[in-house]
Parts: structure tokens; sequence; C-alpha cells
């Protein structure tokens, strides 16, 4: 990335440029800093960056990672910052658009080209008691080579302006400090672009450096507002991690808004096209919405129609926000500018992959591979392609290949782990997960997929043991407290399912699942007053839900309790159920008998309960009610209206289908069920019925 500033008209190209970047370097050698080795390291080649990255100054390609996984005493403890580990592999594509824009040619890799200073200073009044302050600091910076040389000229100005200056020479010395500022903000920048780490918060003096050239540029700027290019680089460095983005496009704005001014005033110096464009695209990627990403970029384009980063910047935006047809359209014309470029032809098979059209997003990665073999993305997409076409031996092949390439990539171990799974080689699955865990102990997402393995391999109290330690390390993620609410309930823990659900309740007092899921651990408590009461509560969210009005209608009809039961409103509330799954159910059927009977209506309950015993013979769904349907049936010719109290472990019980846990086996103390009303019949409980997913 470009730097930028008023700079004194001084010999800073060549050898000079060479020796006070040096001087930087051996200075944050000293401090501990970055290596000295990688400061003059060309950014990296165009054919490992990813489809939409610009090529210049980019942070290495980060791995992606994925899912959760139970720890065991020998693990690394976690803590809570790595707890909320937000980066993760499987849930960010490997290709995505990067922070960078490239450097503009004629700025000499990063160093902008110098401006000359104010003229020479008025001849000092004898009352100037800063004046050799000032002279030195000249005489200093005429020369300077070193960063040492810029602190010193900046400590003498600030001096001098201390100890008093004329007026004129005080508006002197205030420019030279702004030059001096600007400069000395120019190298630390350029060393901050062209090092950028994975994770910034691990790298204190990274921070340091970066601090350091924002601290220059906002004082340059303070001073002297106009200047234009110090608020380019303020938006440069605030665009990439862990920048401000509200702050990069404050910073990009003022630059938009000079050039606008320019256009309208010729004394106001004007700003390059190139630049213009630059600030269109830094800014475009800094925006909160798609819409204003979208006017920035085309901008961009309008201005630079021919730079290729900024055509790949627009089409991963059409491909982010759904518009593949949209983003082949910008790919092609890139393409066409730069032929071998590996991003966009990786990008092209993004959008055919959008479209369905699995054999010719194969040719385009492939392309990408011959462009650019060592990149491993087109290795994953071709993994999930042929995921897609069911060839599993296949798609774990790619993954194969592509952690040949690189070892460690987090994002192929979990991708690789997935697959695995896929194909019930859990133990496989297990060694890839623990490997992406030992390089990034914190991961969420990889403990959430090693709970699962774990689970599939019957270690279900070591899934849930890690839950547990997850939940209480971010008691505040409402996902983690359902996840492990989840696992209580499969394994019928009662009470601590209850607690953590109350707990997601607390956090989104909207969840259905949670919601639903409370009422039904209340019914195995016999709380039927609590659980219509959450039933009531979800369904005000999701009305159209056939398992909550099932529910609903079953607890209101078969409650033993009689302050309960409501059969008309039982019997509104089975209809819209068996409405919703269009009368094939047959534990709906059975509900909708049930609420006949409680209403009075025998008749109507033996021809519903008839029925529900025939849906359940012609799907073979028959043993899994183990007779019950038969029993409901012959009650109903008695006259008898069906009641139910379900208690942990009744058979039958059975959690919900599509909520976000693995289940496993556990042996647990299970609470004592409430005494049974007076009026209770000795039935046991209907399978899937009250606990109905």
């Amino acid at each position: 990335m470009t730097s930028f500033g008023m700079l004194a008209r001084l010999p800073l190209r060549g050898r000079y440029v060479s020796n006070l970047l040096g001087s930087v370097v051996a200075s944050l050698a000293i401090l501990g800093g970055l290596p000295a080795t990688t400061v003059y390291a060309e950014p990296a080649a165009a054919a490992e960056a990813p489809a939409g990255k610009a090529p210049v100054d980019e942070a290495p390609a980060e791995p992606a990672p994925s899912d959760i996984a139970p720890l065991t005493e020998d693990d690394v403890p976690l803590v809570e910052e790595d707890v909320l580990t937000e980066e993760d592999p499987l849930s960010v594509a490997p290709i995505e658009v990067g922070d960078a824009v490239p450097l503009d040619d004629e700025t000499d890799g990063g160093v902008i080209a110098p401006k000359p200073l104010p003229g020479a200073p008025p001849k000092p009044d004898a009352e100037d008691a800063g004046q050799a302050m000032l002279d030195q600091a000249l005489e200093i910076k005429l020369t300077a080579d070193s960063l040492e040389d810029l602190n010193e000229v900046v400590d003498l100005l600030d001096e001098a302006l201390e100890a008093g200056l004329d007026d004129d020479n005080v508006d002197f010395a205030e420019q030279v400090l702004v030059a001096t500022l600007v400069q000395r903000a120019n190298l630390y920048a350029r060393l901050v672009l062209q090092q950028q780490v994975a994770d910034p918060r691990r790298d204190p003096r990274w921070l340091k450096v970066r601090q350091d050239a924002l601290t220059d540029l906002m004082r340059a700027v303070s001073l002297d507002e106009d200047q234009v290019e110090a608020w380019m680089l303020i938006g440069r460095l605030q665009s990439v991690k862990p920048g401000n983005a509200s702050e990069a496009r404050r910073a990009l704005g003022k630059v938009i808004r000079y050039a606008e001014a320019a256009a309208d005033d010729p004394t106001v110096e004007s700003v390059s096209e190139d630049r213009l464009a630059q600030a269109y695209a830094l800014r475009g990627e800094s925006q909160k919405n798609a819409a204003d990403q979208l006017a920035d970029f085309t901008k961009a384009l309008e201005l630079a129609p021919d730079r290729v980063e900024y055509r790949l910047l627009r089409a991963r935006l059409y491909q982010a926000t759904g518009r593949p047809e949209d983003c082949l359209v910008d790919i092609e014309e890139a393409i066409k500018i730069a032929p071998d470029d590996p991003r966009a032809h990786e990008l092209r098979a993004l959008a055919l992959l959008m479209q369905d059209n699995l054999d010719d997003a194969l040719k385009s990665f492939d392309r990408a591979s011959e462009l650019a073999p060592d990149a491993v993305s087109p290795y994953h997409y071709r993994g999930e392609i042929y995921s897609r076409k069911g060839d599993l031996p296949a798609a774990i092949e790619q993954l194969d290949k592509a952690l040949e390439i690189s070892p460690n990539n987090l994002a192929s171990l979990l991708i690789r782990a997935e697959l695995l799974t896929l194909a019930e080689e859990h133990e496989r699955a297990l060694a890839d997960i623990d490997s992406a865990l030992a390089q990034q102990p914190g991961l969420v997402r990889a403990h959430l997929m090693r709970v699962r393995a774990l689970d599939a391999l019957d270690r279900g109290d070591e899934a849930i043991a890690v839950l547990e330690r997850l939940a209480k390390l971010a008691p505040d993620r409402a996902d983690l407290q359902l996840q492990l609410a989840a696992y209580y309930v499969d394994q019928e823990m009662i009470e601590p399912a209850i607690a953590t659900l109350t707990r997601v309740i607390e956090l989104e007092p909207e969840s259905v699942m949670a919601l639903r899921l409370r009422g039904d651990m209340y019914l195995l408590l016999g709380k039927h007053a609590e659980a219509l009461v959450d039933f009531a509560a979800a369904l005000e969210i999701a009305p159209a839900d056939s398992g909550l009005l099932n529910n609903m209608a079953w607890t209101l009809a078969t409650s033993p309790f009689e302050d309960v039961r409501d059969g008309a409103r039982a019997l509104e509330l089975a209809e819209q159920a068996c409405a919703v799954t269009n009368h094939e159910q047959a534990h709906i059927l059975s509900t909708l008998a049930a609420s006949h009977a409680e209403a009075g209506d025998f008749e109507g309950a033996i021809r519903w309960s008839t029925e529900a015993v025939k849906k359940a013979s012609e799907a073979s769904e028959a043993d899994r009610y183990d007779g019950q349907l038969e029993r409901e049936l012959e009650a109903y010719r008695q006259g008898q209206p069906w009641r139910e109290l379900q208690k942990p472990g009744d058979a039958g019980f059975s959690g919900p289908a599509n909520d976000p846990r693995a289940q496993g086996p556990s042996e647990v103390e299970f609470p004592a069920a409430p005494p049974e009303p007076a009026d209770a019949q000795e039935q046991p409980a209907s399978p899937g019925r009250t606990i109905d997913f």
C-alpha cells in the first residue's frame, strides 16, 4: 500500500530509502520487533491469492476454522478469549475479498513522492528562544537517513515550538513537523502493510508499529487537515485488521471530498484518478452494506476500468450477495485483462457453483490450480463438488492433496474432518480435529466438531464435559448454551436441561427451540401448567409449527390434571396440526383422536384413532408405538378419555430431530417424578407424542 504525506524535498530514493527502512528494522529488532529479513520481501504472488483479493500488501491467506469438541485433562486449558474465537475455516469460505488494494505504480513501493518544504524560514528574531533548535532540526532533516534521525527532528521541532518562535517561524516549524511526521508514518506503515499478521492480537510488536504510524498521521492532520495523502494512509491502515471500519470510511471520505472540491476549485491541489479510484475501492471494503459497497466499487471501476483488482472486488461482492450472473460478467472482463490470473478463474468457478454447474466449476478450479499449483482453496472446493456428487472417496482425496501442499492448514484439516464424518470414519475425523485444535486451542467450531465425533464414537460423557466447559467459559453465548441443553435433553438430565434452557431464553427470549425443549422437560417433571406456558409462548413466535401444535394439544387433552385440560382448545390445536401435516402423521392423528375424546366426542375419537393405527401400519411405524395406538383406540371404544403423565425413562421419549446436538449415552440419576394424581390411569407414555419433533 502506498504511504502518503507532505515530505521535504530530500534524497529519499534509492540508497537513502533502503538505509532509512533498514534503520527502522534495526530499531524494531532492538525492541524485539519485526524481523529485518522480511522487510523487503515482495508481496505474495498473485498465484497464491484467493479470488477477489487484491494482490498487493495482503496478509497471508488465513486458514479458515470450523465447529466444537470435548476436552480431556490433557488438553490445553481454554481461556475466555480463546472460546470466543470467531475465525472459522468452515464458516468462512477459503476465498474471500481481501483487505488490500494495490499500490499505485508511481508511488515507489509505498513511499509517496516527496513534496517540497515551504520556502526558507524568515530571518530569526533575537527573542526566538527556539530558533537554535529549529535550525538544528532542519540541518538533521536535510541529511536524515535513519529512523533515529527522524525521531530527533520531531523532538527538536517540538522543543523549538515549546521554547517559543515568532509567528512566521511557528508556521514554518509546524509545516516541517507535519512533513516529518508523515515521512516517519510512511516507514512504519510500509512495514505494517508488508508484514500483516494472521492474528494481530498475538503480536503486540506489530500492533505497536501500526499504532505509532497512526499516531503520527493523526497528529499531522490535526496540524494540517488538508493532508490528503495522510488521510489516504489512515484509511489504508484502518482497512486491515484490527482496523476500525468507521475510521477508515471517515478518512477515505475526506480524500474523496477533497477530490470533489479540487474539481470545482482550481486553487485546491487535485487528486489523481488512480488515487481517487483507490480511495473508492478501499472505502467500498469498509462499507456496512452491500449497496454502498457496490456504489464505491463501481465508481472505482469508472475511474480505473482496467484495474483487475477492482473488477475482482465487485465480482466477489456479486458472488457474496447471490448474484452469480453479474459476477460472471465481471469475471469475464477480468479474464480478458488478466487471462492467467488464478483468482479470476477461481471466482468464476464459485459463481458457476452457485448455479449448480458442477462440471464447468470443476474445469475452472482445475485451471486455477494449473496457474497456482500451491493454492489449497481449489482443492477445498473440488472436495465440496465431489461430495455433492456423492463421491466421498474422491472428495477426501482432494483434501488429502491439499494437506500434502500445506500440512497444517486449518481449513483443510477441518473440511477433511467433515468429509470423514460423512463417511463415518470418526476416528480419522477426530484425529484431524485434534490436529487443528493443537494449532488453535480456542477454536469453538472445532470443539463442536469434536463433540460430534466423540458422540459418534459412544463417548458421550466426554462430549457433554466439553460443552459444559465451553458454556461455563462463555455464559452469554446462547448458541453454546443451547448445544449443551440439547445434550442434557437427549440424556434426560432434566434439571440441568431446564436450568440451561432458562439461560438460553434469558439471552434469546424468542428462541422457539429453547421454549419447546423446556416445555418438554417440564412435562417429564409433571409440571404441565408450566409446559403449556412455554408451548404457548413458542406458538406465538411459530404459529404453524406442527410439533408445537401437537404437543400443546396432547397435553391439553390427556393431562391427568383437571385444571390443565381444555378439550375445546386441544381440538382446535390438533386440527391445525393435522392440516399442516396433511393428515399424514399417525401420532398427530392420535392427538386429534384424544382431543375429540376429551371434548366428549367418542365417535370422532374412534374414527381418528382408527386412522392413526392405519397410518402407522402403512408407514411401517407400528413397532415405534409398541401397541400404544391400539390401546388408545380400545379406551375410546369403552368411552374412556386417555390420560398420560410422562416420567423420565418412559418408553417412547424422543428428543427433537433438528436441534443442535449429537446423541450419546450417559448414566445419570433422574429426579423423582411428582406423585401422580388420583385419577391418573396406569397407561404407558405414547412414543414421540408430547415430546414430538
